[in-house]
């Protein structure tokens, strides 16, 4: 069993983020009028023009994220690592809003903490890095509008007004430094637990690995042990039923009725061995050609003809137009054989079990066997392709499962579902034939 590589780790660990920045996005579509809010509040008494113009930018910025978080929502969680852009429209937003605030002094300056944690947490490590030292960039362009008193007013009128809040140069350059601090903790915490993630993932994937390759083991031994088993009881049962066929030529009544059920009942255990034996061989390497499937079910329905009249039950082949798939012939004829005996076992006396071939839209071809028996209970759908799992009450529980791994073994599929109106539907997929070659002139 591969040990997991680093891109499954990836995955993993982008589907949970991805699914923890979706969260994120809701919160920040339901605080979105916030910022606009908050800047207005500067223009309480105040009528300076660049202020004004901060109000318009925060509303643009405002209006693009909410576009950028959109078009992102309508992605899958799992795709590329989400939110590349809304930093870039997030970051300048929240300088805008400080600077119309105050800059430095602004009550919104610790919000930069949390900001650094969250993007160390989403973002993998050299791109939380990159936007620590971003909002650390867009801190310091707040810090150079306090200090050099470019703008008399920056200071709005509800917090005092004027250039300053009333701190000094010392205050200020503490407060900075503090900050930046911060920003760097918070961006190595953040880092911390997004590699403490990772490694848990990384636990994880290799506790389960083990596990499979423990069963697989398992299953393995298993299957090898049946077949052997398979293998040794088939020639006795077969010297049974000569011996039995031998005895019933000597014998009449009653001891040549039993003579005959015995040797049904030996048939029946040689087809439960066969089936083992099929299951626990290794499947054969396909001789692939192009396969009329349509040709396929009119040979397959004709060899049924005589178990469906015995069952009263007809058999009946949906003509259509010319179906050609790319597969081992022999092979797909024993999952056809496999799938229409099972559908006329279940089929009521007076019922008509159909086959249909067609091509699908990618050029692929498709058989459907539908009945109109009790179906499949949704619960068990599944689980029929499971070895030993089976609805009748003499199967083997082989059949199906070695019919869908010939089916995968092509780059196929074989499936049930349930049949409008009562019944089943066994669906087998096939893939697209490759173009014939152009015969050589």
């Amino acid at each position: 069993m591969p040990q997991p590589t680093a891109a499954g780790i990836e995955q993993v660990q982008r589907e949970a983020f991805s699914r923890m920045f979706r969260q994120v996005t809701k919160v920040l579509v339901l605080l979105s009028p916030l910022p606009v809010v908050l800047v207005s509040l500067g223009l309480i008494g105040d009528t300076s023009t660049w202020r004004q113009w901060s109000v318009g930018a925060v509303l643009l910025f405002v209006l693009v994220g909410l576009g950028v978080v959109a078009s992102w929502r309508r992605k899958p969680v799992v795709s590329s690592e989400p939110g590349t852009v809304l930093p870039l429209v997030a970051f300048p937003l929240f300088t805008v809003v400080n600077l119309s605030l105050g800059g430095l002094e602004s009550p919104l300056i610790p919000l930069v903490v949390p900001a650094t944690f969250a993007t160390a947490i989403l973002f993998p490590k050299a791109r939380g890095r990159r936007w620590a030292g971003y909002l650390l960039g867009l801190l310091g362009v707040q810090a150079a509008v306090t200090w050099s008193g470019v703008l008399p007013d920056l200071v709005p009128p509800l917090f005092g007004g004027g250039r300053r809040a009333g701190h000094n140069d010392a205050l200020l350059l503490t407060m900075l430094a503090v900050t930046v601090f911060l920003v760097l903790w918070a961006n190595f915490i953040g880092t911390t637990l997004r590699r403490t993630f990772r490694g848990m993932v990384l636990t994880a994937l290799d506790a389960r690995d083990d596990v499979l390759k423990a069963h697989e083991e398992r299953v393995r031994s298993l299957t090898t042990l049946s077949g052997e088993i398979a293998h040794e009881l088939k020639n006795p049962l077969a010297s049974v039923k000569g011996l039995a066929a031998m005895i019933a030529r000597e014998v009449e009544g009653r001891p040549a009725e039993r003579l005959g059920v015995l040797r049904r009942e030996v048939d029946r255990m040689q087809e439960i061995l066969e089936g083992f034996l099929n299951f626990s061989r290794p499947l054969l390497p396909l001789n692939e050609a192009h396969v009329p499937l349509d040709a396929l079910c009119r040979q397959v329905a004709e060899l049924h003809e005589g178990m469906a009249g015995e069952r009263g039950v007809g058999l009946r082949v949906v003509e259509g137009p010319r179906v050609e798939a790319w597969c081992d012939a022999r092979k797909v004829r024993q999952v056809m054989i496999d799938v229409v005996q099972n559908a006329l076992e279940a089929a009521p006396r007076g019922t008509t079990v159909e086959l249909q071939a067609w091509t699908t839209p990618g050029g692929g071809g498709q058989v459907e066997v539908r009945d109109r028996g009790p179906g499949v209970a949704p619960e068990v759908r599944e689980r029929v392709f499971e070895p030993g799992i089976t609805t009748k009450p003499q199967g083997s529980g082989l059949g199906l499962a070695l019919a869908r791994a010939l089916m995968r073994q092509h780059g196929g599929e074989l499936g049930l579902r349930e049949r409008e109106g009562g019944g089943c539907v066994a669906e087998l997929s096939l893939p697209a034939a490759p173009p014939r070659k152009e015969a050589l002139s």
